[in-house]
């Protein structure tokens, strides 16, 4: 959106001069032919600079300073006064006045775009600083917004390193991952845990929430899992005792979602439990595309939640995908939530639904379509059909996806 200047000058032909020369530059120019409406214009509709004749009859420049600094909604607007003066003390009264810079008649209209720009340039973090400072308490200050932003480039940092680097090598099947954050730090979560020669142990996740919170979430649920399964085998009691902790350590408005298993290379099986995520999809070599609705309840919302375990038996050329709600939620042009498990649906409302989001049924279209390609290849298939769909290749969420293919 561009930045608004109020140009205020009695003198008509200056106000068109300044106009012309500053709409090119992508100003949004007002002006005001007087103080007393250069003070209504402003109050009305709080522009993000003014540019102020100081010679003015009725009420001057240094008038209308002293009146904005006076009203919340103005007080912090900068003000370059214009003076056909060039006395050293009315360049100094307007300073002191509240004046952020000044200009004396004649000007050069390259000396007027280039003072314009600086003072701006000072004033941009000001302006959207100052209401995150207020929402954020009085004791907060511009310093705390910059150890702020530190803390969370060290959590970035941790939590990254935190993931795999790579998919695990295993012989007779082909895995890919993909990690895509709206933010610094992401609330989805993947991780492989070897459990024996012949068994690795699979998760992903989704931490509802954002920020900081979110990644501690992350990390609770990861060491917790890798602690834990070596203790469990079925993955259902592994679940069910990650909620007991959840529920017990967390707020109640923080709670994750998540499907884990543990993939037998041997018996080519993914014995798995799912805590409230997106139901995975297991695409057959006849094409056919199963949804793998063994689930149970979200993890850390309620203290008596229960988990089933289910078995996946993966032929030659199999795939599993397991994907977060990022994915299926995709918009054209909106991040409001869908059903993430949508299914292709007759009536009405469904209709619309499935052209506002990319949803399920894109997901596994898209899948089937790709099959042969390798799953690190699927993985960005999948990446390119979001963004044909949404239009765009910014996230409005965190996006996380894992492809386990049998080798034919």
């Amino acid at each position: 959106m561009a930045e608004t200047i109020l140009v205020v000058d009695d003198d008509l032909d200056i106000l068109e001069l300044l106009k012309m020369n500053l709409e090119p530059e992508g100003y949004d120019v007002q002006t005001a032919s007087d103080g007393e409406s250069a003070v209504q214009s402003a109050c009305t509709d709080p522009p993000d600079l003014i540019l102020l004749d100081v010679m003015m009859p009725h009420k001057n420049g240094f008038q209308v300073i002293e009146e904005l600094k006076d009203i919340e909604e103005t007080k912090n607007v900068p003000i370059i006064l214009v003076t056909a003066r060039g006395q050293t003390e009315d360049k100094v009264r307007g300073l002191d006045t509240g004046a952020d810079d000044y200009i004396t008649k004649p000007f050069d209209l390259r000396e007027v775009t280039a003072r314009v720009e600086a003072v701006l340039g000072r004033t941009r973090p000001i302006k959207y600083i100052n209401p995150l400072m207020r929402a954020m308490g009085e004791g907060f200050s511009e310093k705390g917004l910059e150890q702020l932003a530190g803390h969370l480039q060290a959590a970035a940092a941790i939590q990254k390193k935190l993931l795999p680097e790579q998919a695990p090598s295993i012989d007779g099947f082909d895995i890919a991952t993909l990690l895509q954050s709206s933010t610094s730090v992401s609330g989805d979560f993947y991780d492989f845990i070897p459990l024996s020669e012949t068994q690795i142990g699979i998760v992903l996740g989704d931490v509802k929430g954002s920020g900081i919170p979110a990644a501690l979430l992350m990390v609770m649920i990861r060491t917790a899992l890798r602690l834990l399964c070596h203790e469990e085998e079925a993955p259902a009691s592994i679940l069910k005792r990650i909620n007991d902790l959840v529920v017990r350590d967390t707020e109640a408005d923080l709670f994750a979602t998540m499907v884990y298993g543990i993939l037998d290379t041997t018996a080519s099986t993914f014995t798995y439990s799912n805590g409230g995520h997106c139901y995975p999809f297991h695409w057959t070599q006849n094409r056919n595309i199963t949804v793998l609705k063994t689930g149970g309840m979200l993890i850390g919302a309620f203290d008596e939640a229960t988990f089933t375990t289910g078995t996946c038996h993966l032929a030659p050329g199999d795939i599993i995908a397991f994907y977060t709600d990022g994915i299926t939620e995709t918009g054209t042009g909106d991040s409001t939530a869908a059903d993430p498990n949508q299914s292709i649906s007759t009536t009405h409302e469904d209709a619309i639904l499935t052209d506002m989001f990319y949803g399920g049924d894109r997901l596994a279209a898209c899948l089937s379509k790709n099959a042969s390609l390798s799953a690190s290849a699927l993985c960005e298939a999948i990446v390119e059909d979001l963004a044909r769909f949404s239009g765009s290749t910014q996230t409005h969420d965190d996006r996380a996806l894992i492809v386990i293919k049998r080798d034919v």
